[in-house]
């Protein structure tokens, strides 16, 4: 593609009729990775990154027409060869929607990748892009759902509140807790001292048997269904299903294999107390440098307690999980432990390790945001986001 023709292309207004959304070829996906690159790529090399994310669009949960790249061109222009103007792409997603007792299953829409060209910044590229991709959503993918259109979309905004809340997307909770790794010898004797159960180490195979059978999926059903006779209110959630777990460890298994992460494929991925019923499952991440690497805990599972007894043995188990989090965050040279919106059992078995954590309420980074389409399908204006944690991000 020539200077001339992207001079062309990019002369266009925000506002112009002749810009359209539309989905990229692949030679266009490609180039899009391209140009990305540069705000999205973190430590990576540029073929590295261009590598890593074709690695994650053949895992099961962004195969088969599950990712789309989308690119805002000047329509007039025939494919690979119109300027990207800005650039995007959605992950279509399982996900449940509860509503006066009754829990359907459907598809949402996860928005990620958002990029706005730095030399056509300003001319409302980015914003028309939304605008377009807000419609869109509405529909897409949906033509083999009972309601023939989407119900909610998501996104994790890095850009604070504002700018996405103009085209649908309003801000939910974004919050963490975080605590440090521990080595060896604190592990055992916090863990005795406190008097925890025991947290036994799982590996991916465990968490699909224990957090992803068909057992745990009917009794989030289940939970979604009552909350939705409690209350008028529709409730929805990303489906916490097995898919989502192995899409981020295959990020992370991708670092080990190119070396990012010194050290080998790990085979603990979680923890549980089997008793209890009470599990979680983590992800290493890569920050900026070695000191902000992330063990992310993706989901926790435990039952609702109903008597005093049981609530303070499933605290006491969430908190020997976190306990085993931050120890093996140490094994693998992670120095912190962090997981997104805790409820508050997560938050008592926190402070139970640490009475002096605290939970902070994220302004400008992974702003946890959802578009609700339900009004207009008869859904009630507002809507709750349930298990709004690490492992629906993308």
């Amino acid at each position: 593609m020539g200077s001339a023709d992207v001079a062309m292309d990019s002369d266009l207004a925000g506002d112009s009729p002749h810009l359209q959304l539309v989905p990229a070829t692949p030679e266009e996906h490609l180039h899009a990775l391209n140009l990305n690159s540069k705000a999205w790529k973190g430590p990576l090399e540029q073929g590295q990154y261009i590598e890593r994310e074709h690695h994650l669009s053949q895992q099961k949960l962004t195969k088969d027409g599950a990712l789309t790249c989308w690119i805002l061109v000047d329509g007039r222009k025939p494919p690979n060869s119109r300027t990207i103007l800005s650039s995007c792409e959605t992950y279509r997603k399982p996900a449940y929607l509860a509503y006066k007792g009754k829990v359907e299953d459907i598809v949402c829409h996860g928005v990620g990748s958002v990029f706005a060209r730095p030399e056509f910044r300003g001319r409302g590229y980015a914003g028309r892009m939304m605008a377009e991709l807000s419609e869109i959503l509405d529909t897409w993918q949906a033509e083999n759902q009972p309601r023939k259109q989407g119900v909610f979309s998501v996104l994790f905004s890095d850009i604070g509140k504002k700018f996405y809340t103009r085209y649908g997307w309003k801000p939910f909770m974004s919050s963490h807790m975080t605590l440090p790794s521990i080595n060896e010898d604190h592990f055992k004797t916090s863990v005795a001292m406190a008097k925890l159960p025991v947290a036994r180490p799982m590996s991916a195979d465990d968490i699909r048997q224990s957090m992803c059978n068909e057992i745990v999926e009917q009794k989030e059903r289940n939970l979604l269904r009552a909350a939705s006779q409690r209350s008028p209110t529709a409730k929805v959630a990303i489906a916490p299903d097995y898919d989502h777990m192995v899409w981020h460890w295959a990020r992370e298994d991708f670092y080990v294999e190119k070396g990012i992460f010194p050290s080998k494929k790990p085979l603990v991925r979680g923890a549980g107390v089997d008793h209890q019923n009470v599990y979680c499952a983590w992800v290493r991440t890569i920050g900026d440098s070695p000191d902000n690497h992330t063990l992310y805990i993706l989901r926790f599972s435990y039952d609702e307690p109903v008597t005093v007894p049981e609530e303070m043995g499933t605290i006491e188990a969430l908190a020997a999980v976190i306990r085993r989090a931050q120890y093996e965050a140490h094994a693998l040279n992670v120095k912190k432990v962090e997981f997104w919106n805790p409820t508050s059992m997560v938050e008592k078995a926190a402070k139970l390790l640490d009475p002096d954590v605290q939970i902070e309420h994220r302004e400008e980074t992974s702003i946890c945001s959802l578009k609700w389409n339900g009004a207009k399908q008869g859904l009630g204006d507002e809507v709750e986001w349930f298990w709004n944690e690490k492992y629906s991000w993308c």
